[in-house]
């Protein structure tokens, strides 16, 4: 899928259902980091690109622990109904990279997932319905 496909069929937060997607939307996926913020998270990955961005929001916002790194995901281990995410690092990047996300949507055993073009979220909420989220 390319950029503007994406941008067309991309929802924005007012067509998002899930409560409990609307509030992550607006809480963390698309909240401002500040610059104290921003250079927390440099330090702390090393890196201040969009992805590392959402891993710092996710982590903090949910108090969630960095378990195992890959090449281009990150698992962030979670307590309480916020059992686990996986971030996947440009799932659109290559068509490789479309066939593993598509594999990881289809294979694991997530209930949600939130496709934000430069970065893949598999959420493990018990409470949720197996639903999947093209969100700009």
């Amino acid at each position: 899928m390319n950029r503007l496909e994406y941008w067309i069929k991309a929802d924005t937060q007012y067509d998002v259902h899930s409560p409990f997607v609307f509030d992550m939307y607006r809480k963390v996926l698309f909240a401002r980091l500040s610059r104290r913020q921003k250079r927390q998270a440099r330090e702390r990955f090393g890196c201040a690109s969009p992805f590392f961005q959402i891993l710092y929001k996710m982590a903090d916002h949910y108090r969630m622990e960095q378990g195992e790194r890959q090449l281009d995901c990150v698992v962030l281990e979670g307590r309480g109904d916020l059992n686990k995410v996986v971030l996947v690092d440009r799932p659109h990047a290559t068509p490789g990279a479309e066939e593993h996300w598509a594999r990881l949507k289809a294979e694991t055993d997530c209930q949600v997932s939130i496709d934000l073009y430069d970065v893949g979220l598999l959420i493990w909420h018990p409470k949720l319905h197996r639903q999947h989220f093209l969100l700009k």
